[in-house]
């Protein structure tokens, strides 16, 4: 099996915006040598805990490496769980949002088999996590490989996105132990197989940004000459393999997925400056000869809602339309709701905290304590400033990001549109009015970008 980069890929490019036909380059590895030394390590544990000795083939020093990587001397509070967070009452709930959310769209024998696992499991220890849901990955992978050997590109590339996504939650939720780095590569591997056959093509981009290289994906609509474009990015858990930007299409647009600061392939960490990676993405998609850069949308979903908000103040004219979908601007970074997070949040499943600890590059819950308050956007003084057109939206619900963020942005500024799902949880989950409200933000997105 070769490295994804080593693969013929005709959608694969560089990002000179006036290029007339994409070129295949080897991807450079990010700087972050810790992460690669990382992802070696976690590779060599999981092949021999089961002898999968292709998990390391991703390894290479020419595959594509996550550039966020937070040192793996961090501490975590998943590391002072002292119950089985599997079977203990108090993480049912989490426990149930999660295994459904993962055996999503998998036949009977592979959902039973993922309720075998999480049957199985007695902490959450990354190794045997990574373990078992390579196991699931593999076969796919296999299956992938040989249907392709047999010309049947379609069948193939079809079985590596399901490998692709099985390796994805192999490596959720962020990939903070060297295991779950060797499983985001095979995630990434298998995703650039799985897109060759994705009709219209999905395109790598890579743009060149302060000595490393920002990775995107970008879709055009057929028929469509010139379309707006909107970039969307989040969440913290929430990579960009396995999203195909089929929102944008069907509403007209080209579609650019990128991962937020601190999560996947990003090349800085989540840190109050690090809005300038979107600026970089922007400046890139203005000088697009195939897209209107005069027309760019942003959507920031979940933890990189805080993004979809930062950017419409950070650029109110390039921008013509922002969603913030279940986001932190200031309150869910101070310390009362992050100790909340820590004490008596379990639907998350996992530690919500490890996951900030680990996007924003940091060691502990203790530093995220201290560090946390310098991300608010009403600190930054952003929030009186004017911004480009914001829609604000959540459930009212939400156990993961604190409920007063959306009255302090609709109570300061500029007007924005909110609309807030009174039964919805995080993001509207389990609300029956999400189908809906999502249909409004793709109807919103186009009225301003037309």
């Amino acid at each position: 099996m070769k490295n994804a980069d080593e693969l013929p890929n005709p959608r694969e490019s560089s990002a000179n915006p006036s290029s007339s036909s994409p070129e295949v380059r080897k991807i450079q590895p990010s700087r972050r040598d810790l992460l690669r030394g990382a992802a070696v390590a976690g590779a060599a544990t999981i092949a021999g805990a089961f002898r999968l000795t292709d998990l390391a083939m991703a390894q290479g020093p020419s595959s594509p490496a996550p550039s966020s990587s937070s040192s793996t001397s961090a501490s975590y509070l998943y590391q002072t769980i002292k119950v089985n967070p599997f079977k203990d009452p108090a993480y049912a709930e989490g426990a149930r949002q999660r295994l459904q959310g993962f055996i999503g769209g998998a036949d009977s024998a592979e959902a039973e088999a993922g309720r075998a696992i999480f049957a199985k499991m007695t902490s959450f220890d990354p190794e045997p996590w990574v373990a078992e849901w390579t196991k699931l990955a593999v076969p796919h992978e296999q299956k992938g490989a040989e249907l392709e050997s047999q010309g049947k590109l379609v069948e193939a590339n079809k079985a590596y996105e399901r490998a692709s996504r099985l390796y994805g939650v192999a490596r959720f939720p962020v990939i903070n132990h060297p295991a779950k780095v060797a499983a985001y590569r095979k995630s990434i591997e298998n995703w650039r197989k799985a897109i060759r056959t994705f009709d219209p093509p999905m395109e790598i981009v890579e743009i060149p940004f302060e000595g490393k290289t920002i990775y995107g994906h970008l879709r055009k609509p057929k028929g469509v000459d010139k379309p707006a474009v909107i970039i969307r990015t989040g969440g913290v858990d929430g990579y960009k393999e396995g999203r195909n930007l089929a929102e944008n299409l069907n509403m007209g647009c080209a579609g650019f997925e990128v991962d937020m600061p601190g999560a996947g392939e990003c090349p800085v960490f989540n840190k109050p400056d690090s809005e300038k990676l979107y600026v970089a993405v922007i400046d890139y998609l203005t000088k697009r000869p195939d897209l209107d850069g005069r027309r760019i949308g942003f959507v920031g979903g979940s933890y990189g809602g805080y993004w979809g908000a930062k950017m419409a103040y950070v650029e109110p004219k390039r921008l013509k339309a922002c969603i913030e979908a279940g986001g932190p601007i200031h309150y869910t970074w101070q310390e009362k709701w992050l100790q909340y997070l820590r004490t008596d949040e379990k639907e998350y499943f996992w530690p919500f905290p490890d996951s900030m600890i680990y996007a924003n590059n940091l060691k502990s819950f203790d530093e995220l304590i201290r560090t946390a308050p310098a991300m608010s956007l009403q600190e930054q003084g952003w929030l009186s400033k004017p911004n480009a057109p914001m829609l604000i939206v959540n459930g009212a619900k939400d156990p993961w990001i604190s409920p007063e963020e959306i009255p302090l942005l609709y109570s300061t500024g500029q007007p924005k549109l909110v609309r807030v799902m009174a039964d919805g949880k995080h993001m509207g989950r389990e609300s029956k009015e999400r189908g809906p409200v999502g249909q409004m933000e793709s109807e919103w997105l186009k009225q301003q970008l037309a």
